[in-house]
């Protein structure tokens, strides 16, 4: 199985590639308008033969035709989504497509060589450690996207094992308490306690900044500078939360058994409305929840390491007891049931998830019924 991953590659800083990356920003808002088309937006090619030769621009003809992909595949994959654009796009977001092979190569002296406005220049770059096996075992490069602030992005293909998913891991997740997942003999525990402690300590300093940006708008003061501070802890708060969960999502892959299948609850969202008659602190949690997060990262590292993933039914995996399958009663964290069994409630929820998972495996029959019972020791096994 081949899957795609991206690495990031670390050079000097260099003005031309900033201002092939500028070019590359003012030639996509520059034909926006004309793909627009008032409402009808245009496909590639045609997009292509329209503006080609028509708008000018000092990128390098390779580069020209992905500014002009990117764009007709802007409009496309809005309507694609069920939100088709109502007026132009605009497109502000400093980075640019270097396609391999075209736009961007390896040289056999370890250097990165890349198109720029003035001709090919060579970079010495740099892979970060935990990076260097994905970027030596990759069967392809496929492209790389630069930033104004020479940030480089490789997209690369990896060829991955296929998984067998055979015993599966029951995984719950929570605001509390991060994940905890569950075999039917250990369980791993990982806590996001002081990610929670850090987040809040953040939120408050953004709630102060907050209404320090409103007393400045009210008095029609320059707020360039606190905007510069809140747009800055912003992306802190999201870099902490991405990085907690592909540590999450390492340690959940490293730990589960060979030719294991994480289960996850198959949970869907509604969106909050101001008028919902819900606390506002509960409100808060849920909306800073990091659940597709942690979803993705958990997706993305067991395709890397060879492990199946696949979703179960959510319904009162919370409240049901794992022993005896009656509704018990669950405080907080402590969760006791009638038949005598107590446990931490997300360890209870975790092994539900792996039960339910198991007993309807491909809509088969329930693992205690005669039917069942009565196949052969592997086929039970693989139920169980």
């Amino acid at each position: 199985m081949q899957v795609q991953r991206t690495i990031p590659l670390i050079i000097k800083k260099d003005e031309d590639l900033i201002k092939i990356v500028t070019e590359y920003i003012r030639f996509q808002q520059s034909i926006s308008e004309i793909a627009y088309n008032n409402g009808k937006p245009l496909a590639a090619v045609p997009l292509h033969k329209m503006v080609y030769y028509t708008v000018p621009s000092t990128l390098p003809s390779q580069l020209k035709c992905s500014a002009i992909r990117n764009v007709a595949g802007a409009y496309s994959s809005a309507k694609r989504n069920k939100h088709p654009a109502t007026k132009m796009f605009s497109f502000r977001r400093k980075s640019a497509l270097f396609l391999f092979n075209k736009d961007f190569s390896f040289t056999r002296y370890g250097q990165l060589s890349i198109s720029t406005s003035i001709g090919r220049k060579k970079f010495d770059f740099v892979v970060p450690d935990y990076a260097k096996s994905d970027f030596t075992d990759a069967i392809s490069y496929d492209s790389i996207v630069v930033t104004g602030s020479n940030r480089i992005t490789l997209c690369l293909t990896l060829k991955v094992p296929d998984p067998k998913s055979i015993i599966p891991v029951g995984i719950d997740l929570g605001i509390n308490n991060a994940l905890v997942a569950s075999t039917d003999k250990k369980t791993l525990f990982i806590s996001g306690s002081k990610l929670k402690q850090a987040n809040k300590k953040l939120r408050k300093v953004r709630q102060r900044l907050q209404q320090k940006l409103n007393v400045h708008k009210a008095k029609c003061r320059d707020t360039r500078s606190v905007r510069k501070v809140l747009k800055r802890l912003e992306q802190k708060h999201h870099n902490r939360n991405t990085t907690f969960c592909k540590e999450t999502a390492a340690k959940l892959c490293r730990w589960v058994p060979q030719n294991a299948i994480l289960i996850f609850e198959d949970l869907h969202f509604k969106q909050i409305k101001k008028t919902s008659k819900q606390r506002k602190g509960t409100r808060r949690k849920i909306s800073q929840w990091f659940y597709a997060q942690m979803i993705k990262a958990c997706t993305n590292r067991a395709q890397r390491d060879g492990i199946g993933i696949d979703y179960t039914n959510p319904f009162e995996t919370s409240q049901k007891c794992r022993k005896c399958g009656l509704l018990g009663i669950r405080i907080g964290h402590h969760f006791s049931c009638v038949c005598g069994h107590v446990e931490h409630a997300d360890v209870n929820a975790s092994h539900n998830v792996r039960l339910n998972y198991a007993v309807l495996r491909n809509s088969g029959l329930q693992s205690i019924s005669p039917e069942t019972l009565s196949l052969d020791k592997g086929k039970s096994q693989f139920l169980l």
